[in-house]
């Protein structure tokens, strides 16, 4: 074990291949664990080999491989589920822009889907004269998701005009 020890180059470097990952907390965890291992040994395999600490570090890099094809290689590591859930909750943890777009989509997909329920409902209902357990339950539902989806988008809305500051003219 060296005296000089580079971990927060390595950290930096690793960050760089798992961090874009869409990947629950504990994955990204282990796979970063696993890749500072091998960029350890990396390092100390060159400092073996008697050469300076700022040599050793470059060349261990070098020898770590195309970050872009790493990145690739963890991805496709990832089972799809959790790459589509994490893929939608990673700006959680990211700037809020994007959360917001997404909820804004989530808005207008719930709306959609919502309105899909209430209009065979309402037709139903129209269609029978009285107002039937059958037409009363999907209208509900349905009512709950397009509230759901105005709301979410009505959010998005208030949250960006906040941000958003005033320029002088």
């Amino acid at each position: 074990m060296s005296p000089y020890q580079p971990t927060h180059e390595f950290e930096q470097h690793v960050g760089l291949a798992v961090d874009p990952i869409p990947a629950s907390p504990n994955r990204k965890r282990s796979m970063r664990e696993e890749l500072l291992a091998h960029l350890h040994g990396a390092f100390e395999q060159e400092l073996a080999d008697s050469r300076p600490p700022e040599i050793a570090l470059a060349t261990a890099m070098h020898r770590f491989g195309n970050l872009d094809l790493i990145r690739t290689e963890l991805r496709q590591s990832v089972p799809l589920l959790e790459r589509i859930i994490f893929q939608f909750l990673a700006p959680v943890f990211t700037p809020r822009e994007p959360l917001m777009l997404r909820w804004s989509l989530v808005g207008i997909a719930c709306f959609f889907i919502g309105m899909g329920i209430i209009l065979p409902a309402l037709a139903k209902i129209r269609d029978q004269r009285e107002i039937t357990v059958g037409a009363v339950i999907p209208g509900s539902i349905g009512l709950a998701i397009v509230i759901i989806g105005v709301a979410a988008s009505i959010y998005r809305v208030y949250k960006l005009s906040r941000n958003r500051s005033a320029t002088p003219r």
